[in-house]
């Protein structure tokens, strides 16, 4: 299968799971603040940005996180969703192009990814932080800020247990042959 291709359907397909493990009712939490919700699904966006080559990562991440954002019923936020989710995957990205070695090549759990989750769940708090300011009020803002925090907690730990789970079964490597 062609490469390009094959990376188009793999970021269809992550985005696909980033905007159910985002949105599903189920999955989420409603904060009540400013049409918010409390999700993990920025543990997908974290693995999306572990297993996909630059650019893909930042539509697979733009696309699910707007797309649950309409699911949820909190269609406002979907511009901001997608302009937020995509630049979570930068930490990512950069890591990986700066980082780079061939003992970890297949590898998604590594020190550095750990460290990129963190990095983009600040991107996440942040970005949030100033879109609410400015779209309601930065007093209501302050609220959210300790629901963000424990959104981007969440999804690194799940990030950690799903990319140590996908690791034991080779997972990348699976994924990446005939690149």
């Amino acid at each position: 299968m062609d490469k390009k291709i094959k990376n188009i359907a793999l970021t269809g397909i992550f985005a696909a799971i980033i905007c159910l493990v985002t949105g599903l009712p189920f999955l989420h939490i409603p904060t009540g603040i400013n049409d918010g919700y409390l999700h993990f699904g920025d543990s997908m966006i974290y693995l999306a940005a572990c297993v996909l080559p630059f650019p893909y990562p930042l539509f697979a991440a733009g696309i699910g996180g707007a797309l649950a954002d309409l699911l949820a019923g909190s269609a406002v936020w979907a511009p901001v969703t997608a302009i937020i989710k995509a630049l979570n995957t930068i930490p990512f990205l950069l890591i990986f192009k700066w980082m780079k070695s061939e003992k970890d090549a297949f590898c998604i759990l590594r020190p550095k990814t750990a460290v990129g989750s963190v990095v983009s769940g600040v991107i996440t708090v942040f970005g949030y932080y100033i879109a609410e300011g400015l779209m309601y009020s930065f007093p209501s803002a302050w609220l959210s800020v300790p629901v963000s925090c424990l959104q981007a907690v969440g999804s690194t730990l799940i990030f950690v247990l799903f990319a140590a789970a996908l690791d034991k079964a080779h997972f990348k490597m699976s994924l990446t042959a005939g690149r």
